[in-house]
């Protein structure tokens, strides 16, 4: 079986969500910042252990629980921000599960 190209991205913050559209075709979506910040996560995961990251943004606004189960990295810049983001990764996670 072929190996998942998926990637997931967690990012927290304020969005606006909401049905977008003429009244003939409304679609939900969600937008902000945080949205953009998970979509670039999505990307960089891909080619990472696990293929799941988070910003530190999104773990630290975790329970006390949660937060010890994710390691703190690096900040990289993303696309499309300004700010360079620190990434977080899940502890324990460092080759693909087959």
């Amino acid at each position: 079986m072929p190996e998942c190209q998926a990637g997931i991205g967690v990012a927290a913050g304020q969005v606006i969500a909401g049905n977008v559209g003429a009244r003939e075709r409304f679609e939900y979506t969600v937008i902000g910042e945080p949205v953009n910040e998970a979509a670039r996560l999505c990307e960089l995961a891909k080619s990472r252990p696990g293929k799941l990251l988070a910003s530190a943004q999104a773990v630290d606004a975790a329970s006390e629980e949660e937060r010890a189960r994710w390691s703190l990295g690096r900040h990289v810049k993303l696309r499309g921000h300004d700010q360079p983001v620190r990434l977080a990764k899940p502890v324990g996670l460092t080759k693909p599960r087959r």
